[in-house]
Order: structure tokens, then sequence, then C-alpha cells
């Protein structure tokens, strides 16, 4: 069949390609010629991977970065180049699918031209069904993918290329689940345990992992067996670990970096210079919640004044430069995301209105509360310092606390605040929702609210794209004026700066590494 489609999405308003450089790479307007094989690409890592690496258990940011697309292929992905302006899913190990009429039934239909790494004990096999059903039974019984697999009866294989998915109901996000970045087919002999899955990596992508030096570097060398024809054009990927802004800044001055990644706009600028490529794409949304079992947030008068007094796009423009204003939902990624103008309707910046919440609370003179920050990077402790001044033009006189990111997630899991903020990587509306459904352990603001989880429900079964959107839509502008335990305020943007030589790295808002496949370097040196 056709490709499907995922989210009606345009993508032109929310991947911004700057600078004057040709798409996805190269910092000027000279023309560089057909792709050429061959070079080493050295792209930041910027943070080294703090677990194992086995495919069913690790979604450390850092690992499924590394591995996702690039060493493990999907059975779908979503489509990249310079012509994208919609999220749009396409095959990878499977080159075609079908869903029938009653949603209950996916057949996947595999390439054979795919063969698995030539490592041992693999040693370069053809990849077949077998291993698809290996890898979404292990899934399902022991995985962190299972949630995604819930309406999910029986995995068959009728043949050696063809799997075939039974549901017991309708569940509307499965295509996209199983296109998502942590959702790797890995071969029958690692689901077995015949190889440690968490230190050996074996896939069916364009790279293989070659050599790791803990915390200093990740190699990826290219596949010579992989199934595009003259793919990847790359010899290989080196993935240096570099946290630190002002070292990544000046590896890529020095040339000693092709591609680096920043949040900062101010460090984004220095290099719109024409001898670089910045895109900005959209990134993870600033999190933000208020736990109902601290007073005074247990009344929700007191929680849409905190709403309604920050002035969450000032703070956007301020401290990110480049942003979208938000609700629940990305719209970099969802059709169902409310527009910036919906957000300023429901959520406006009022601190008058803030005010006589709080005198209704019977909270006239305000009151005295704190505000738990995970710090990644400078931009969350601006943000905390911006949401201080203008809380305590309400009377509201908060304290912050800043700690790491472990320390952060731990608290937020075990409620231990009262208000808190930081950064929540969530991609699909459904992984979304689930943030806020009793008993989940990332419900950090604990929501309970019934109307919620009935809506949920529906937009998993409903398979009505116009009827779906609507029930997030309504969502959202509960959880904006009746909940108010939980917002995304704003969603930040993220900024990869590109030496000169490299060509055809497309952004994309959902990480998947195939499209290293297509990276090519120019005979035109990085700067010096």
């Amino acid at each position: 069949m056709r490709p499907g489609r995922a989210a009606a999405l345009l993508l032109a308003a929310a991947l911004v390609l700057s600078s004057c450089g040709a798409g996805g790479g190269g910092g000027n307007d000279e023309p560089v010629g057909d792709p050429r094989p061959g070079g080493s690409l050295v792209w930041q890592l910027p943070a080294e991977v703090s677990t194992d690496l086995n495919p069913l258990e690790s979604s450390d940011p850092s690992a499924t970065g590394l591995i996702s697309g690039s060493v493990y292929g999907k059975l779908l992905d979503w489509r990249t180049g310079p012509d994208v302006t919609e999220m749009e899913l396409e095959g990878d190990l499977a080159e075609s699918w079908e869903v029938s009429e009653d949603g209950l039934t996916y057949t996947f239909h595999l390439r054979r031209d795919v063969t698995w790494h030539d490592v041992e004990p693999v040693n370069g096999r053809p990849f077949v069904a077998d291993d698809v059903v290996a890898t979404i039974t292990a899934m399902k019984e022991r995985g962190l993918q299972a949630y995604m697999l819930e309406a999910v009866r029986t995995v068959q294989a009728p043949d050696e290329h063809t799997v075939v998915l039974t549901l017991d109901r309708p569940f509307a996000p499965l295509l996209e689940y199983v296109a998502y970045h942590t959702f790797l087919m890995v071969p029958r002999e690692g689901i077995e345990g015949r190889y440690d899955l968490d230190t050996v990596a074996i896939g069916t992508g364009p790279f293989l992992l070659a050599e790791h030096t803990p915390d200093v570097e990740w190699v990826l060398r290219r596949n010579p067996d992989y199934h595009v024809p003259d793919r990847p054009y790359l010899d290989e990927v080196r993935r240096p670990v570099i946290n630190d802004t002002a070292a990544t800044t000046a590896a890529l001055r020095s040339g000693r970096l092709d591609v680096g990644t920043t949040s900062d706009v101010t460090v984004a600028d220095e290099f719109r210079d024409g001898d670089h490529t910045v895109t900005e794409t959209p990134g993870a949304p600033v999190s933000f919640y208020l736990n109902p079992r601290v007073e005074p947030f247990d009344d929700v008068r007191v929680r849409r004044a905190v709403s309604l007094a920050i002035d969450w796009e000032g703070m956007g423009e301020t401290v990110r430069g480049s942003f979208n204003l938000t609700s629940i939902l990305r719209p970099d990624v969802s059709d169902a995301a409310l527009s910036e103008d919906e957000v300023r309707e429901i959520r406006p910046f009022d601190p008058e209105q803030a005010r006589r919440l709080l005198a209704e609370a019977g909270l006239p003179d305000g009151f005295t509360t704190t505000l738990l920050v995970q710090r990644v990077d400078d931009e969350d402790v601006r943000e905390a310092q911006w949401m201080q001044a203008d809380l305590a033009e309400v009377g509201i006189d908060v304290t912050i606390e800043t700690v790491d990111p472990g320390t952060g997630i731990e608290r937020r899991r075990t409620h231990e605040f009262a208000m808190t903020k930081a950064l929540r990587t969530v991609h699909l509306p459904d992984q979304t929702w689930r943030d806020f459904m009793p008993g989940y352990i990332e419900n950090y603001a604990l929501v309970d609210d019934p109307e919620l989880v009935e809506g949920y429900a529906r937009t998993r079964t409903t398979t009505d794209d116009a009827e779906r959107r609507e029930l997030h839509r309504a969502m959202q502008r509960r959880m904006e004026t009746e909940i108010v335990q939980g917002l995304f305020p704003i969603q930040k943007f993220d900024y990869t700066i590109f030496s000169s030589r490299t060509r055809d790295l497309f952004p994309v808002p959902i990480h998947q590494g195939r499209r290293l496949a297509d990276v090519w370097l120019s005979d035109q040196p990085a700067s010096p």
C-alpha cells in the first residue's frame, strides 16, 4: 500500500532553516556537486550514555540518540528530506503495511533484502519475520514499549516476510508507536540471550557500533551490507561526548566538530556567519507542575492564579529566543495542539485576574512557597527567576531550589515539591496524556480526573481522525482551566550548528538516525 499519513502537520512553520546554507547543511550558496562517499562526520553527543544499550530497557535519550535508526532499524519511520512539510510515515524494514477496516488487524510486509550486521553470533543472516515476532513479544512481556502494545493480542508470522498483529480493540496510536525511536527491531539471538544486549548492538541500520571510550567518544562505522544501494555515504560517524557550551563552540570554530547542538540562542546567533548553517528545531516542552497535596495548591483557584500570573510568552521570548507558546500537545508533532491564539485566550497573562482568584481563595496578601528547578542548562534557572519575579507581583513569594536532573526526576516521582519545573521529553499525544493518568509513575502532579481518564481512553480507541482531534483539544482546555496541575506552557527550540562541509542532514521533530545514511561531506573544508 501507499505509505500512510500520520498527524497532519505543517512542519514548515516549525522547522526553521536559517543562515544562508543549503537545506540541512552547508554554509553558503556555492554549488557543491553530487553526494560523494567517504569521510568521517564528527557530531557532538551532549551527554554520555547513562544506562546500558538494551533496546528493551533503555529510554536514556543519549542511548536512543546514538543507536536508533543508525544501528537498529524499525518497521516504520518518519520521512525526512528537503521537501518534507508534514509528519508522514514511510516504510523502513517494512516495505508496506495495511490495517483492516475494523482496526483490529495490522499486516506488515517486510523487505526481502535486509540482513543483520555481520557480527557474531548473528553473522549477517537475513532479517525475517521471526525476528519481528520475537522482538514484539519481548516488548510486550518485559520491554519499556509494553504500553505501546497494550491492545495487541497476538503477533504472528504467516511466512518469512509477513507479520500480523491482532488487536483486542482499536488502538489509534499504534502505527505512530511502531515508528517511534524506541521501537527497535532486535535479532532473535539477542532476545534469546545468546549475546549481551546491554553492551552489544547488532542491528540492520546503516552503521555498526564500533568503538566506545567512556566519557570521551562513541564511533559508528559504515555497514557495507546496508540494504539501500550506495548508502551510507559516510565511512564513519564519531560522537565525542561534549556537554560544555564553551567547549562545543571552540570545537565548531576550530573545525574539530562538524555538528554541534545548543539551546542557547545567543550561542546559535554567533554562528549565523556564512561559514555555518543553524537549524532551529522545536524541542522539549517546559513542564510545570503544582502539587495538590501541598497547601494552598489544593485549591484550583490558586493553581489557576499561578498560571495567569506568569508571562509565559515574555519568558519564551526573553530566555529561549525561539519558542512555541503551547498548551499540552506539541504543535510540531500533532495537529490537535491548540494554536497560540487559543492558548492566549484560555491562559492569558492576567495578573489582575490572578489577584482576584487569590483573594477569592482567602489569600489576598499572597503566600510563600518553593519552586523546585531541574537544571540542565542556564536557561532552566533563568526561566525560574522569571517566574519568581512574575509571581512576586501578585504577592506570591517564591524560593527557588535548583537540583540536578537525577534528583529532579526522583523528587517529582515521589511528589516532594510544591511547584516544580523541568523539561519533559514526550512527543506523541498518547504519551503526553499518559503522564496525567492516575497511578502512572510520571504523573508528577497527581492528576486524578475521571473526565480526563475517559477522554484519554476514547482517544486511544477512536479511529476517526477528526473526532480524535476534537477530543485532544477538549482535554487540553480542561487541563488549562479546570485541573491546572500540570502545564507545558512553552516549547523550547534546539539549535543545531553545521560546518560548511556537512550536507543533507535534515531536521526531524522525532529523533531518527536513519537519516545519517544520506549525509555526506563536501570537499569544502570546515571553517579553520
